[in-house]
């Protein structure tokens, strides 16, 4: 279905939409040498241009309706920060996040908010059915994702921040929190930090 649709039906059933959650998702692992542009192009497809196109599909009528509303944006840890082998996912992420936090500047004075939730490690199938350089299927249940939060927890979390209209939460650990921090304050230790995760990575990655 696509995004316009989507968007019409949820309209036909009380005519108004007072909270849109943006919650697609693909993941990918992989070298940047060894991926296809199109495995990119999917990714971005995704989690970027789908919920675009279905927010571009939602607000007119939330602004029309003079009744405000709230718009969320599931993002990542890895929207704030790339880490290697993530370049796809990490790059999509990425783009979501600044087009939420235009969104937020833009309907700051039209009674919508608009929420970034950036989760680390859920349990979920997302790294089973990330997809490789190539377009297949990853099938590995990393030990990040086996052990992450549980989707209820996060579920809950983002239900605070519809309530408490909170702009940008972080759920994770201490660690990834940290990260995000460096990145800012001292890159070039954040910058290291990554070269050496790249190089302990790269035999996964490097074919045989």
């Amino acid at each position: 279905m696509s995004p316009a649709l989507a968007a019409n039906e949820a309209y036909s059933f009380y005519n108004q939409v007072d909270i849109l959650i943006n919650n697609a998702g693909i993941s990918y692992r992989g070298r940047i040498q060894d991926t296809s542009i199109q495995v990119d192009k999917k990714v971005m497809q995704v989690n970027y241009f789908g919920q675009v196109a279905l927010t571009k599909g939602i607000l007119p009528r939330m602004l029309e309706s003079g009744n405000g509303g709230h718009i969320v944006g599931i993002s990542s840890i890895q929207g704030k920060i790339s880490i290697p082998y993530r370049s796809a996912y990490s790059a999509s992420k990425h783009a979501f996040q600044a087009f939420c936090d235009c969104l937020r500047a833009e309907c700051a004075d039209k009674n919508i908010n608009v929420s970034v939730i950036s989760p680390g490690y859920i349990k979920t199938s997302l790294s089973l059915n990330a997809v490789t350089g190539d377009g297949n299927k990853y099938g590995v249940m990393d030990k990040t994702t086996e052990n992450g939060m549980t989707p209820e927890y996060v579920a809950q979390r983002v239900l605070e921040a519809v309530m408490y209209q909170n702009n940008d939460d972080i759920l994770s650990s201490i660690t990834p929190k940290i990260a995000v921090y460096l990145r800012t304050i001292a890159p070039s230790v954040f910058f290291w930090l990554m070269k050496s995760r790249a190089r302990k990575g790269q035999k996964d990655y490097t074919e045989e």
